[in-house]
């Protein structure tokens, strides 16, 4: 009879007859016999092993000559048997640690019913059963090594194979099949599919690189400090996940960041605080971003920029030397002000492996400038695109931008090298053409086969691109999907971008200014006397960390002083007195004694996609979120019952 331990509420029922179990249970009939076995037949096959099974004696990665004759015990996955015979079987057994042929030779077996029996229980075997085998591992011969596996000079010759779970027949994917379906399809299997050997190695890299940062970061004097996950409702700017409670109209907020927790860290005397911290924030989705996501939180008392800076820079290069095998060096973490940046990239993160650069040609026609700046950006052999191509971005231009004649371009060629100008529609508007016309070819470095983009923006640099900086980038996708540009995945341009506005116009007309990253970032000293006379002029001490044209991680040296806090929420950002009442907690903190400080997070989730050289971050989280924010293999977020939403005060209204 069957024996299993059964959970009936808090009652554990163990080594009882499952038949006498339940009919005991307080159910509507009794549970017969044939009941059960329709449910548990496979469990008493004789091809289904189930109970206790020998302790596995390696992983399958790790054998090799140096073991051959010896007797091992393995566990894993059975992606496929390949039959080449009747007598003659090879099975791949997949771990967590690699792969190992596996070999059934029935002459090496007993007696005939010992081979026939070995050799039932393994043509049994679905795809992606699991196994536990015994054998003897043997040195394969000379022309039948596979120099791709850890193990592929030795096979292990099959004595016994234990089945402890038979993949279902009809799974959605084969994780070692070469076609994949669509991506939704797999991550609604996450589970499946992250059995690929890519995912794989992902998910255990990022175990790494955390062990390098927990290491590093203690080393360095730091503490790992957990902050609360259930926080409160603050306009930090994006939109918050919250959290009902029973307490009818009281609410938690998911934090966007530890940003005001590791600030009162600072005035608690923590002086060097760290954590690989979970964050929430209720955004749209795109292939960078998630609705949860992790980063390296940072935060230091008593120091100036630099003095974090050094610690990253040190973090990073542990990083890439344990990982990539990759040795940085100061040099390789340049600095650029924002206001460079934007003027001669078009962008706040700038990718500096290609050149394609902004120039301002103002200068050179004064008449055409007026009331703007008038850029100049030449790409080298963009005549060669299609002009269907250079159309598209056009287009692209004009949906985001909408006044398309504020954007022209010019393939170059030999007949209109000496008066491409002319077609810039700048003619009519200035008398300097025909003098800036060789300026401009000698002092860029104009010649057939170029394209050249001119454009005018507004002199006053904001937000992350210009337009012509999102020319730029979408110049070079261009380039390199027709082979004319080439850039190197595996060149890594490191780039600090400091000096940024510390306000920014309000798009959306509620208020003058927003803070451009968070409002407790500190101005420039020099800059404070701009606060009251002129707040687009004041500089920002913040400081993002650039590679490749993706920022990875932002911080800033912090307001300390309660004062200035308050004058910035109250008088330039123009908060309502109960929306900063919501700050109170961080104020009282500040006039409690705070010490100069400041701070960084890394978006650990991009940083991983970079060192995995994958697309998308979904590929470096184990349990990613799909458009939408959907959780796929439990169908999350879900409804709750009315009595569910009663309990917590709550009511659907109708959209």
């Amino acid at each position: 009879m069957l024996r299993l331990a059964l959970r009936t509420r808090n009652l554990w029922v163990t080594r009882v007859p499952i038949v006498r179990t339940l009919n005991r249970l307080p159910l509507q009939k009794p549970v017969s016999s044939h009941y059960i076995r329709r449910y548990t037949h496979t469990w008493g096959s004789e091809n289904i092993h189930y109970g206790s099974f020998p302790e596995r004696t390696h992983n399958c990665g790790a054998l090799n000559r140096k073991e051959t004759g010896k007797s091992v015990t393995l566990c894993g996955w059975v992606p496929a048997v390949r039959s080449i015979s009747n007598d003659l079987l090879f099975i791949p057994l997949r771990d967590a640690y690699g792969t190992t042929q596996l070999v059934f030779r029935s002459e090496t077996c007993s007696n005939a019913e010992a081979a026939n029996t070995l050799r039932s229980k393994i043509n049994s075997l679905t795809p992606e059963s699991v196994v536990c085998i015994q054998g003897v591992v043997r040195e394969r011969p000379e022309g039948m090594r596979n120099k791709d596996l850890a193990s592929g000079d030795i096979e292990v010759e099959l004595q016994e194979v234990m089945c402890l779970n038979t993949a279902a027949t009809n799974l959605p994917f084969l994780p070692g099949k070469q076609k994949l379906p669509k991506e939704e399809v797999r991550m609604k299997h996450r589970y499946l599919d992250l059995r690929r050997p890519e995912l794989q190695q992902n998910i255990r890299l990022r175990s790494k690189v955390a062990s390098i940062i927990r290491n590093y970061l203690t080393e360095n004097q730091f503490v790992e400090v957990e902050t609360p996950v259930l926080f409160k409702s603050t306009p930090e700017g994006a939109r918050e996940y919250v959290v009902p409670t029973r307490n009818h109209g009281q609410f938690y907020a998911l934090p966007q960041s530890p940003q005001q927790h590791k600030q009162m860290l600072m005035a608690a005397g923590i002086d060097r605080y760290y954590q690989i911290a979970r964050c929430f924030r209720d955004e749209d989705l795109r292939a960078d971003r998630q609705p949860e996501f992790t980063q390296i939180d940072l935060e230091m008392s008593f120091i100036k920029a630099s003095d974090i800076q050094n610690i990253i820079e040190g973090m990073v290069t542990e990083i890439w030397k344990n990982t990539l095998n990759i040795q940085l060096d100061k040099s390789r973490f340049p600095h650029m002000t924002y206001q460079h940046a934007m003027s001669k990239y078009g962008s706040d993160k700038p990718d500096v492996r290609f050149g394609m650069h902004i120039h301002d040609i103002s200068k050179h026609l004064p008449s055409a400038s007026e009331d703007g700046v008038l850029e100049c950006m030449v790409v080298k052999k963009g005549a060669n695109l299609k002009t269907a191509e250079i159309r598209s971005v056009a287009q692209e231009y004009e949906s985001q931008n909408g006044d398309l004649s504020k954007l022209n371009s010019v393939k170059i060629n030999e007949n209109n090298i000496g008066s491409w100008l002319e077609k810039c529609n700048l003619s009519k508007r200035s008398s300097d053409v025909a003098t800036a016309q060789n300026s401009l070819n000698n002092e860029l470095e104009i010649e057939q086969g170029d394209l050249v983009y001119i454009h005018k923006r507004s002199k006053y640099l904001y937000g992350g691109n210009t337009p012509l900086g999102k020319v730029r980038l979408q110049m070079s996708k261009l380039l390199q999907d027709a082979s004319l540009l080439h850039i190197d995945p595996s060149d890594y341009k490191f780039l600090w971008v400091e000096s940024f506005p510390l306000f920014t116009p309000d798009e959306a007309g509620l208020r003058t200014w927003q803070a451009t990253h968070h409002p407790f970032t500190a101005p420039f000293p020099e800059d404070l006397a701009l606060l009251e006379s002129d707040p687009s002029k004041v500089r920002g001490q913040h400081y993002d960390l650039v590679l490749n044209g993706m920022e990875i991680g932002g911080g800033s040296i912090r307001i300390h002083y309660p004062e200035m806090q308050r004058f910035i929420f109250d008088k330039v950002l123009e908060l309502q007195p109960h929306e900063y009442q919501r700050f109170d907690h961080l104020l009282e903190a500040l006039a409690g004694g705070c010490p100069p400080h400041g701070g960084i997070a890394l978006g650990f989730d991009r940083l991983m996609s970079i060192i995995c050289g994958t697309p998308s971050i979904r590929d470096v989280i184990a349990f990613p979120k799909a458009g939408g924010g959907k959780d796929l293999v439990v169908n999350s977020p879900s409804e709750l019952t009315t009595t569910q939403l009663a309990e917590y005060g709550l009511q659907l209204t109708k959209k």
